[in-house]
């Protein structure tokens, strides 16, 4: 009987004793390191904003205590930037994506971006969150109804962003007369092209709103005009872009422009990098967005959290990549990206 019992319990002995050795592994390995949190969007964007506050709790959490620091890289919608954490920043887990999300439908609407969205290890999200597209207050147009006969301009950074797929869907569904001129690269730009007055709206999360220009919800100076993603209670009153799909092809097709809503402020990691510091990340990501000084510091700066793990975002990018060839051809063609060529690179001197 004593034989018995020490062949059971050996195992569990061997788990207990291996588990520190793992954790400490962990640990070794991000003591003084740099973890660098790379922002799709402009450095003065909600999305760099989450990363900020999120990495001034979230390092403390992450065995080893590493230091955290945020970088900027917008273009291409978010393309550009994780192009570069999946080809040429370091595969070990020190760069984090916070990714700009119109960029993981990007490998389905344009051939060779340099990357696929199914293989990024996702950490987590803070929340997800809605996209609207708004008017500045002087726009000749402020309600799609006026849209619909009147052309309002919108700023954004490229074909591949949402501040392009979005008004593009609204024209082709609803029959607004959006005029979405590309060029901006990054939040910044394109709040700067409103206010002079170079372009009369453009489309964001209402949450980067919410964050970095509250003044601007408050006073009114914009207009939102529609939005997608998740219901929001601010929202309540402005059309809500799935209650005008009317077909079975543009319900199928909303939602899948809906998938960077549910993915929200999102933090990944390319697929090379080690699945136990993926976990390592996961499980600081997850302590964070449940700490009271976290939660304190969001309640402050006006931050939504409702935390989506890691697992869950898997799941919603590799269902999105899924999508029909046919659903997503029909796609290009009705927001007239179907002839949408890759980038091709200047010849250096």
């Amino acid at each position: 009987m004593k034989k018995t019992v020490f062949t059971i319990a050996l195992p569990f002995l061997t788990i207990a004793m291996a588990a520190p050795v793992g954790a400490d592994a962990i640990a070794d390995f991000y003591k003084d390191k740099t973890v660098t949190a790379i922002s799709g969007g402009g450095a003065g964007g909600g999305f760099s904003f989450v990363a900020r506050v999120l990495g001034r709790h979230m390092a403390g959490n992450i065995p080893g205590k590493p230091t955290w620091v945020v970088k900027a890289m917008p273009g291409a919608g978010g393309a550009r930037s994780i192009k570069y954490i999946v080809n040429a920043a370091a595969q070990d887990g020190t760069t984090i994506g916070a990714v700009l999300p119109p960029s993981i439908l990007s490998p389905l609407l344009r051939k060779k971006v340099g990357y696929r969205s199914e293989t990024l290890q996702w950490i987590g999200s803070v929340t997800a969150q809605a996209s609207v597209l708004v008017a500045w207050k002087t726009s000749p147009g402020k309600t799609l109804e006026k849209i619909k006969k009147t052309e309002v301009t919108t700023g954004t950074s490229s074909k591949l962003s949402s501040g392009y797929l979005f008004p593009a869907w609204m024209n082709a569904t609803v029959g607004t007369k959006f005029k979405v001129i590309p060029g901006y690269r990054g939040a910044d730009r394109q709040n700067a092209a409103m206010e002079t007055g170079e372009v009369n709206g453009r489309s964001s999360f209402y949450n980067s709103f919410k964050t970095t220009k509250p003044h601007w919800l408050k006073e009114k100076t914009i207009i939102p005009l529609v939005y997608m993603g998740p219901r929001t209670a601010d929202l309540k009153g402005v059309p809500y872009m799935m209650d005008m799909m009317k077909t079975k092809e543009q319900i199928e097709i909303g939602n899948f422009l809906q998938t960077g809503s549910k993915v929200g402020n999102g933090f990944f990691v390319s697929g090379a990098v080690p699945k136990a510091r993926v976990m390592a990340l996961r499980a600081a990501f997850n302590k964070t967005v449940a700490s009271k000084a976290f939660l304190a510091e969001a309640k402050k700066r006006n931050m939504v959290v409702a935390p989506v793990k890691g697992e869950a975002l898997d799941a919603i990018v590799a269902k999105a990549m899924k999508t029909s060839p046919a659903t997503v051809n029909r796609f290009k063609k009705l927001v007239k990206i179907d002839k949408l060529k890759p980038r091709k690179r200047k010849k250096k001197n």
